[in-house]
């Protein structure tokens, strides 16, 4: 057997197996009274950073091609789109936001399911790939050209104007002022700043940006609150997952025998979320599903078992829940082939991946199943350096993929989830 049909075996195995004598760990995490902080969580090490929530008004996606731009929900930020046109910033007025701000209508939330569609996101045109809603891609200077205007209020009564002026050569360039054009703030934000990271984020009441993340590639679940959509938009307490973590909920089983497989596995972030309980007014506290289990694929290629056990409230923002872990895949990856991910993830006609080479030379890029079937592949010569190579997954059923990528004997793979 051979390296690459090793690979393929390994791949197909991974996704399933879990050790009858796996530990399991019981595990708090507390996002503290009144769900002030936010918890990363990396499903192996356990708690990365316990870190304020409250600290940040916007935050900017620094990965991919989305270039999402996020609003603090947590910290009761609230964005409602202006009925003006970007040329007209300078001739805004107070009496502008008449009918839009605090009108239900305007207003401008992030997605529960996708990291990729911040608030400033929301009004894209979803015919135009290249229309991010803040702004429109051009494809021939690379450069994103801001073209709406917002009110974002970032306090009890401070509400001011924004917009987004672009992002060229990996800096967002933006501006803020007060809704008669007072204290006028020229900000940018520089991607190379926070190398490794999923967004950097920024203070607009400091004019302060801020690194708040751990790597990008070492969280799996973040603890905080955040707001829910579902139709109505509220602010709910729960579990969000890093992008390429998949979720399986199975539910209602015996948590003690329940194993992995039985359910389609899922990729939006809010696949846990927070209605793995609910409250009882008769005792005054959180009741927890005793008969529902998450399988959790995390960004090693590692599948866990999770169950909660018990959350506390605002009292003292206690997460309780056991893990235990799945046989891995044990995959050793050669480091010279790098995956910087896959846009979108998931995806389902058409995915982009982004791939770091050391050297030009043959490459086979093929699509695995779960059962280590050969799904899709295409051959081509790629250069060194950083590139990006569009598959066509149309042909594809619905699931969870390994898309592994070798040139010579170095081999590299990401995860996908087709819809």
């Amino acid at each position: 057997m051979n390296k690459i049909q090793t690979l393929i075996l390994a791949i197909g195995c991974s996704c399933i197996s879990f050790s009858a004598n796996a530990q399991v760990v019981s595990d708090v995490v507390s996002i503290q009274p009144g769900y002030t902080n936010q918890v990363f969580y990396n499903m192996n090490s356990g708690e990365l950073s316990n870190i304020t929530h409250t600290n940040w008004d916007i935050a900017f996606q620094l990965r991919g091609f989305a270039a999402s731009i996020l609003i603090n929900s947590k910290n009761n930020v609230k964005l409602w789109k202006a009925n003006k046109d970007i040329s007209q910033w300078s001739t805004m007025m107070t009496s502008d936001t008449t009918g839009i701000v605090n009108n239900p209508a305007y207003e401008l939330v992030n997605s529960d399911t996708s990291w990729d569609f911040g608030a400033f996101n929301s009004t894209n045109d979803a015919t135009n790939p290249f229309d991010l809603g803040w702004g429109t891609y051009d494809f021939a200077t690379h450069i994103i050209s801001g073209d709406s205007v917002y009110f974002i209020k970032i306090g009890a009564t401070d509400i001011r104007k924004i917009k987004i002026e672009s992002l060229a050569s990996g800096t967002y360039n933006f501006r803020f002022a007060n809704l008669n054009g007072s204290n006028e703030i020229v900000a940018a934000l520089s991607k190379s700043a926070f190398q490794g990271k999923f967004f950097a984020y920024y203070s607009l009441v400091n004019n302060v940006s801020i690194d708040r993340e751990p790597i990008y590639n070492s969280w799996d679940l973040t603890f905080c609150q955040y707001l829910a959509i579902s139709p109505v938009t509220y602010k709910v307490t729960g579990v969000l997952s890093n992008d390429s973590v998949f979720v399986e909920k199975a539910y209602p089983v015996d948590v003690n025998t329940a194993s992995a497989g039985s359910g389609p596995l899922k990729g939006e972030i809010n696949a846990i979320g927070y209605d793995w309980k609910t409250y009882d007014f008769n005792s005054n506290g959180w009741l927890i599903s005793d008969s529902l289990v998450y399988f959790v694929s995390d960004r090693q290629n590692a599948v866990w078992k999770m169950a909660f056990t018990g959350f506390d409230g605002a009292s003292t923002g206690n997460f309780y829940f056991d893990k235990s872990p799945a046989v891995a895949s044990g995959l050793i990856e050669n480091s010279s082939i790098k995956t910087f991910g896959l846009y979108p993830n998931p995806a389902h006609d058409n995915v982009r991946m982004m791939l770091q080479m050391e050297q030009t030379g043959n490459t086979v890029i093929s699509i695995i199943d779960v059962k280590g079937s050969v799904a899709y592949s295409i051959s081509a010569t790629l250069r060194s350096g950083l590139q990006s190579v569009d598959l066509d997954i149309s042909e594809l059923v619905s699931g969870l993929y390994q898309i592994v990528v070798r040139q010579g004997n170095e081999i590299q793979t990401s995860r996908l989830l087709v819809d």
